[in-house]
């Protein structure tokens, strides 16, 4: 099945932060991020519903900090929160299409 590109696009940007927070060790966030992805990439909505939900409250997504031997390095985190706020623009944009429908 051939995903419509913004579905696509918010796949492949979740898959980049679920590499990411594997990479330094954050399993629970990974495998959140990663039952979104798979949700989403199946062009199931729950997906795009439970991703903004993650961003919410203390604790969240927007919490997220990576650790590398004890320090946050400055460039994963960087790219980390580029891919961040990419998903939620990307997810912010599905969210509004789905009420139009």
């Amino acid at each position: 099945m051939t995903l419509h590109p913004e579905v696509a696009r918010l796949s492949q940007t979740l898959e980049a932060m679920t590499a990411l927070l594997k990479l330094h060790g954050n399993e629970e966030w990974a495998e959140q991020i990663e039952r979104c992805r798979s949700n989403i990439a199946r062009s199931d909505y729950y997906g795009v519903e439970r991703l903004l939900r993650l961003y919410g409250g203390m604790g969240s997504l927007n919490d997220v900090v990576l650790q590398a031997a004890g320090s946050a390095p400055a460039e994963a985190n960087s790219r980390f929160d580029a891919l961040r706020s990419s998903a939620w623009e990307q997810a912010q944009s599905l969210a509004r299409h789905q009420s139009r429908l």
